[in-house]
């Protein structure tokens, strides 16, 4: 019965299963797919070398705390798999296909709070079908995991708030499963707020302290009676609880929580550090290379960083239709039936301005007082809405994915660090905007008569076409990688050492690079730079790998591979 009105809550009826199943069938082997492919390329990412490395730890086994800060709910989850025995990347590869699933599984509910069954499938579709997405999908990254469980708090957050305020015990949770999955999430927490303000109006709540503060007073008793603060509490609760258990199990490997430290670092301002890999001062790489990461020509590699190459008229057609339906939302908007005009509405629309001119302005200087400036101006919109009127509906949900959509990017393009995937937390919102216009677009085709063909049939091969793309373009993704680089050779030289030295793990191995040497030979090694080359001479460390050849005095080069160089201590 619980089950049941859960589903009734999120709009999915027996009409639905059908959909579901197709959906479930194409996310699965396009998951299997991609594992079976990102096993074959190798690791080129070094932040999925750390995940494997923290799960190692997670699991018992001897590996470096240096990174274990890193958001732990994926490498936890990983960590039972090595437990079970299954001590390979193809674990942490099932965990994050996993959210990859859940993620499409959410885009089709948060699509069918609004629209009917075949576009939220569109919607789910293209969302597994994205050339960033799949690049990304399953191959170790948090990147769409943390996106899956930021989808499903904004799923339940809506429904607390619209529906049923038991939905807060749930959405909170999420919330902070989100942000231990990847910390960025926490920009979640403003577009929640935003969209508890959309119904409890802050601004007619301030006039009335200001007013009468006795009513006031009894407004808020009322409140802190009420069932919805009593879940809110509930759902506060259990997420302290989350983040007690999380904080623990990271301090008790006496590792540390500098997550916060870098929240605090950034919030001042600051846009990354210049020594970083992904370091860039082209303030509009999101931007322009934005149609790249819709439908790429292909993708090649600069180094081990993969590039999107080229983009598709499919992707222009999805920017467009973006814009078609930002534009069909503000013209709906401003049209709308309201109950009076408001004497005020000059004022306001000079104010709202003023602040978008001054948080456009103050970009330069802080993302986050341009994204905070952003929401304000948004929380005096709901405001003058519900004084004149207009019904909730029409602007509340739509706001909410704008902002989604703003925040995030916002706050990546202030960012000087840029990496391809972090702009897969937009998708959600590009997607919703996508398939709105599409809604409004048939919907205003089905009022004309077509000469054979019932109009609905007809209308209805659109979202199927677009599907039929999606699915093409998902199952020959991997074709279009095109790469030189060998990315198993630093595993060639571990598993040259482990058949040559079956003790290697009870002597001390120094490298040059520790994110991968932690996890090819599940031990803790030494990092070692160029310059610290007196120091192996002297040390009593057995073998050192390293990215240059040397002439060591005390040691031997006893294997190479591809640049990469073997010693052994004489």
């Amino acid at each position: 019965m619980i089950f049941k009105n859960i589903l009734d809550d999120l709009n999915i009826s027996r009409n639905d299963f059908f959909y579901l199943l197709i959906l479930t069938v194409f996310s699965i082997l396009i998951t299997y797919n991609m594992m079976i492919f990102n096993q074959s390329l190798g690791i080129y990412c070094s932040d999925v070398f750390i995940y494997l490395s923290n799960s190692l730890v997670f699991a018992g086994y001897p590996s470096s705390i240096l990174y274990l800060y890193l958001s732990p709910v994926v490498c936890i989850l990983t960590a039972i798999l090595f437990k079970l025995g299954f001590l390979s990347e193809m674990s942490l590869y099932l965990v994050t296909g996993i959210f990859c699933i859940i993620a499409n599984f959410g885009i089709y509910v948060l699509l069918k709070n609004r629209f009917s069954s075949l576009l939220s499938l569109c919607g789910a579709f293209l969302f597994g079908s994205l050339s960033l997405c799949l690049l990304w999908w399953a191959n170790g990254t948090l990147d769409v995991p943390a996106v899956a469980l930021s989808i499903w708090s904004i799923i339940f957050t809506v429904l607390a708030i619209d529906r049923d305020s038991k939905y807060y015990m749930i959405a909170i949770p999420f919330f902070v499963l989100a942000v231990f999955t990847r910390y960025t999430a926490l920009f979640l927490l403003p577009l929640i707020l935003l969209y508890y303000l959309s119904f409890h109006d802050f601004f007619s709540n301030l006039d009335l302290f200001f007013r009468n503060r006795e009513d006031f007073a009894i407004k808020v008793k009322s409140y802190i009676k009420s069932e919805e603060f009593r879940n809110i509490l509930k759902g506060c609760a259990i997420a302290f609880v989350l983040v007690v258990l999380f904080s623990a199990s990271i301090l008790a490997y006496g590792s540390h929580l500098s997550f916060l430290t870098q929240s605090s670092t950034f919030a001042s301002g600051s846009k990354g550090e210049v020594i970083d890999n992904a370091y860039t001062t082209d303030t509009f790489f999101y931007l322009h290379d934005f149609p790249n990461f819709l439908f790429a020509d292909n993708v090649s590699f600069d180094g081990v960083i993969p590039v999107l190459n080229g983009s598709s008229l499919m992707s222009y057609l999805l920017i467009g239709l973006f814009a078609i339906g930002i534009l069909l939302f503000a013209y709906k908007l401003f049209n709308a039936k309201r109950d009076e005009d408001s004497k005020y509405k000059n004022i306001v629309g000079i104010l709202f301005i003023a602040l978008l001119v001054i948080s456009i302005l103050s970009f330069r200087i802080n993302s986050i007082i341009t994204i905070t400036i952003l929401l304000a101006d948004f929380v005096i919109l709901f405001s003058f809405f519900k004084k004149i009127g207009i019904d909730r509906e029409i602007y509340s949900f739509n706001i909410l994915m704008l902002s989604w959509f703003l925040v995030y990017f916002l706050f990546f393009t202030f960012l000087n660090i840029k990496v391809n995937r972090y702009i897969i937390t937009v998708f959600p919102a590009f997607i919703y905007f996508v398939i709105f216009a599409l809604n409004e677009i048939l919907d205003w085709c089905g009022k004309f008569k077509f000469l054979k063909f019932k109009k609905q049939n007809l209308l209805n091969l659109i979202p199927i076409v677009l599907i039929v793309f999606c699915i093409f373009s998902a199952f020959t993704f991997t074709h279009t990688v095109h790469y030189d680089e060998d990315f198993s050779k630093n595993k060639v030289i571990a598993d040259y050492i482990e058949d040559y030295d079956p003790a290697y793990a009870s002597k001390d191995i120094a490298v040059f690079n520790q994110r991968s040497y932690n996890w090819f030979l599940k031990m803790y090694t030494i990092p070692l730079t160029d310059d610290q080359l007196d120091y192996l001479e002297s040390s009593n460390i057995t073998y050192y790998i390293s990215d240059d050849k040397f002439n060591l005095e005390n040691y031997t080069m006893i294997y190479q591979k591809e640049g990469l160089y073997l010693y052994e201590r004489n």
